[in-house]
């Protein structure tokens, strides 16, 4: 391996600053290159010395301006707080200005640290606003077009007072304290607390920058080191040097040493590999991590690194490395926003936005689909036990309401045991943003007094929980001290934005030994560094580099004019981050993701074009390999499920001919017979839920239930048109009390439930309406409600067995119209009356993409009924059909039997149920997935069986 950059610097300030020590300071791009700096300074030599002072860019101003660096926050804060003195009454709420300061500041920094006139560029850009939406036609200007003018008039104001106001307190942002040293370099650079100063391993220096850094070489106190390769520089149509090749020309930062070669003389292998996904980048990533291990010495790891392109990449990465690495350092932070208990505070906050206010007592009403998530969060279970969580999501799946009673649901959980009190304590009602921020702070001293005697002496904080805790007490304290001391946050939502804005910008760092094993970083913290071995991962286009994208006021080409970096300035700045990464290494590997998205991607790097097509001709020592990404690998489909009946089977099936089969069960059967092992075996059910609104299910139920109890006390009879508009005016009383029953504790009276009710309402009584006017005739009658049928079929099963299997079902009204028996089934849904004409009896027992399982159930009735000799007339032909009671214009639908032929056609079906059965009970034949897809879609059991996910396979 070439000498590293860091390591030559560390011989010239030996060889020529000896005797400066600490009066020596050096200022790199970040902080990671002074603590190798030190390494190498301290390798060199064989007496202690003294160590330079050694910052980073952005301390180094900080520590010569005299002035602070805000946070973000304050930073937002303090926007805001110009935004209300220039705009007054027309000032937005904060929450409204949060999702535009951001861009602002960025904006106001980036005018600041290229030396650009505020006031120049701000008029230029208000007066192009003004032509783009100027009417030709002479049409005065919109309220909100002039609303959109007066804002870009105004930002001048906007930048003095922030500006002014921020340093009154001794505070700038990074570019308004390099404008302030920039500007009056007499003041803040003589003198310096430093004989000398080295500005090492920059590329893209803003101008405000440049400036100080002339006028100190200027004085002859100071010098710049540049990190080079001629590869780069000398050759104009490379973006990668073209700042350096315009710093090179500039006379005051004086004649630079000469440029490394080393892609012209150096041997590398490179290796170039495009894999799908970005868990196949990570995996190969490891494995390349592996062969290193296994063929160096330990020492090596020392000198590899692993580059992230894409900093998302940093779990599955994780992941991926080898136990045989050891230890490592991350020089990124974990992603604040992946950890789980980020997640529980944000679970927490929104559940106190979404909570009830009308409700006067200690603790709120909270929405509870809200509890229940923050009772079913991993976390919860390091503050309370399995069973008490177990419990409590009992009794809220029993809880029929959209926001219920926290203290009626915390009332039977043990209210001496300290994690329920604590626990319970999440629900304190609060009314302000600062009170929930107080909240927040005791919610995370909860979790770190986990393991203590009073909550829970088994379970333990990990150190990784610890600095995730600290990381969140710190945005949460912050926060609290905003609020606090400002009036601008009066809504929670808005404290919800800035919670999570923070921890966006918080990532949690790594401790461990900075300077061994393997190096995981991202692009940025590469600077000045050098390595024996690099894998970079992500090396695909619109990532390296980054796609141009703009979180600006500031168009293109008014950046353009007025100087300010666009995205062809962040290429160039990338392209030198990407060479000079590879210029001293011995081995690379550049991997990136292969598979294309729905926008085309898995395009690997231009970067990565450019050195396959150029360096070849410039130096043959340079061995590049490149894996072609062969086509996406067949994924298999998943294995089909087949269950055998063993014995236990047919003993449970056996049961079920002794119970009864319903013509639900049979459908089941017949639209997918695993489904049918899954309910009528297994007794699997749907996952139950509390559900706020009313569903289908429960609706057919109250309307059943009431039409049910409306005509009873008329069985042998018929009700009379006095009769019918009693019913309708009691309609209304009626549904309630079935919903009481059937939906208890549930909320009606407002919302899409009052709706439903309403609707349940008018479906009634139009349906009664119509009865009145087609049905009361003398001589009709009610014969049966509710009724239950029955039947003994005898089936022949192997080894000359023959089984009886009882079959049943549950009519909704059976009636005599006309001189004709009906069995009526009342559906809340849409019926077809082309489902009701089925081509032939066989059509019903095919598990067809469109099953006819309406046409089965009523088939089923009239079987039934052809064998009861209960209901007087039922058992001769009698007529079957549905009133819908979304086409109540309809009346009722009936079943139209094949051929017209009722006798023959009711043989067929008593045959074909034979045939079904047999098949059930036969041992030779397993339950298996239905082949229709179309059947998977609603089906509660998808998930297990994977059914729909062959599509996805292909």
């Amino acid at each position: 391996m070439e000498q590293p950059f860091l390591s030559k610097l560390a011989g010239k300030i030996r060889s020529e600053h000896a005797g400066l020590g600490n009066r020596l300071c050096v200022v790199m791009p970040n902080r990671r290159a002074g603590l190798f700096l030190k390494r190498y300074l301290v390798a060199g030599s064989e007496v202690p010395v003294w160590a330079p002072s050694v910052f980073s860019v952005e301390d180094f101003i900080a520590e010569i301006s005299h002035l602070s660096i805000p946070d973000p926050l304050s930073l937002m804060f303090g926007l805001y707080a110009a935004h209300c003195f220039v705009e007054k009454e027309n000032a937005v709420v904060f929450d409204d200005f949060t999702g535009w300061s951001k861009g602002l500041i960025r904006d106001f920094d980036e005018i600041d640290q290229y030396l650009v006139d505020p006031g120049a560029l701000f008029g230029f850009l208000s007066e192009t606003k003004a032509m783009n939406i100027w009417n030709m036609d002479g049409q005065p200007l919109t309220d909100f077009e002039q609303q959109y003018l007066r804002f870009f008039n105004a930002l001048p104001l906007y930048y003095k007072h922030f500006s002014e106001n921020l340093l009154e307190s001794g505070r700038a942002y990074h570019g308004l304290a390099c404008r302030q040293v920039a500007g009056n370099p007499e003041r803040f650079l003589n003198p310096l607390p430093w004989d000398y100063v080295i500005f090492a391993g920059f590329n893209a220096i803003t101008p405000a920058q440049l400036s100080i850094i002339r006028h100190l070489i200027a004085q002859d106190i100071a010098e710049i080191v540049w990190d080079a390769d001629s590869y780069y520089i000398e050759n104009p149509a490379q973006e990668a040097g073209r700042f350096l090749r315009n710093y090179l020309k500039d006379k005051t930062l004086g004649k630079p040493a000469d440029p490394g070669r080393f892609f012209e003389n150096g041997q590398k292998d490179i290796h170039i590999a495009g894999v799908p996904r970005n868990i196949g980048q990570a995996r190969l990533a490891g494995n390349i991590l592996k062969n290193i291990i296994d063929n160096n010495k330990p020492e090596v790891l020392n000198r590899t690194a692993v580059v992230l392109a894409d900093e998302s990449l940093l779990l599955p990465l994780l992941n991926a490395i080898p136990a045989e690495a050891g230890q490592f350092n991350i020089t990124m932070g974990y992603p604040l926003q992946q950890s789980p208990l980020y997640g529980f505070f944000d679970t927490l906050i929104g559940m106190h936005i979404n909570a009830s206010k009308g409700k006067e007592v200690a603790l709120s009403y909270f929405y509870y689909k809200d509890v229940l998530s923050l009772i079913r969060h991993p976390y919860t279970n390091t503050l309370i036990k399995g069973e008490q969580i177990s419990k409590l999501i009992t009794v809220m799946m029993s809880v029929r309401t959209s926001f219920p009673d926290i203290n009626a649901i915390f009332s039977n959980q043990g209210h001496d045991d300290p994690g329920i009190k604590q626990f319970k304590t999440l629900f304190t009602k609060v009314e302000s943003p600062s009170a929930l921020t107080g909240l927040i702070i005791r919610a995370i001293d909860m979790f770190r007094n986990t393991g203590t005697p009073e909550v829970d002496p088994d379970k333990e904080v990990s150190s990784t929980e610890g600095e995730i805790l600290f990381s969140l007490a710190m945005i949460a304290k912050r926060l609290h001290t905003l609020v606090s001391e400002s009036s601008l946050i009066g809504e929670l939502r808005t404290l919800h934005s800035l919670f999570r804005e923070a921890a966006a910008a918080m990532p949690v760092p790594f401790y461990g030994e900075p300077l061994e094993g393997i190096q995981v970083m991202g692009m940025l913290e590469t600077r000045t560094l050098d390595f024996e071995n690099v894998i970079l991962i992500s090396a695909n286009e619109d990532t390296l580099p980054s796609k141009k994208s703009y979180n600006s006021f500031i168009p293109f080409e008014i950046r353009q004019s007025f100087g300010l970096p666009t995205h062809h300035d962040q290429q160039a700045v990338f392209a030198y981050h990407f060479y000079r990464l590879l210029q001293r290494s011995r081995q690379a590997w550049l991997i990136y993701n292969s598979e294309a998205d729905d926008l085309g991607g898995g395009e690997k790097s231009r970067f990565l074009s450019q050195i396959i097509t150029e360096i070849p001709g410039i130096n043959s020592g340079i061995k590049i390999t490149e894996t072609k990404p062969s086509a996406p690998a067949e994924v298999r489909k998943p294995v089909a499920i087949e269950i055998e009946k063993t014995p236990e089977i047919l003993e449970k099936l056996r049961l079920l001919a002794v119970s009864g089969y319903s013509p639900t069960s049979l459908n089941t059967y017949l639209t997918c017979p695993l489904k049918f092992y899954f309910t009528r075996i297994l007794n699997l059910g749907e996952p139950e839920d509390t559900d706020e609104t009313i569903d289908h299910r429960t609706l057919g139920v109250v309307i059943h239930e009431v039409l049910q109890n409306f005509y009873e006390p008329f069985r042998g009879s018929f009700p009379e048109p006095a009769d019918y508009l009693k019913m309708q005016q009691e309609a209304p009383e009626a549904i309630m009390a079935s919903l009481k029953k059937h939906f208890p504790g549930g909320e009606v009276e407002h919302g899409r439930n009052l709706l439903i009710v309403r609707v349940a309402n008018v479906w009634i009584n139009r349906f009664l309406a119509k009865e009145t006017e087609e049905n009361y005739k003398s001589g009709n009658r009610i014969l049966g409600l509710e009724e239950s049928l029955e039947m003994i079929l005898s089936v022949d099963l192997a080894d000359a067995e023959i089984m009886e299997v009882k079959l049943k079902g549950f009519t909704d009204r059976i009636d005599s119209t006309d001189g004709i028996v009906r069995i009526i089934d009342y559906k809340t849904g849409k019926v077809d009356a082309a489902d009701l004409k089925p081509k032939s009896v066989e059509a019903l027992f095919e598990s067809s993409p469109r099953p006819k399982e309406k046409a089965f159930q009523l088939m089923f009735y009239l079987l039934l009924a052809s064998r009861d000799t209960r209901i007087p007339g039922l058992s001769d032909e009698a007529s079957a059909g549905i009133i819908s009671f979304r086409s109540l214009k309809d009346g009722f639908i009936p079943l139209v039997l094949p051929d017209n032929n009722p006798k023959t056609a009711l043989n067929d079906f008593e045959n074909h149920l034979k045939y079904l059965l047999t098949e059930i009970y036969n041992r030779e034949i397993p339950f298996t997935q239905t082949t229709h897809e179309e059947h998977c879609s609603l089906c509660p059991f998808k998930s297990i069986c994977h059914k729909t996910e062959e599509k996805k396979a292909w």
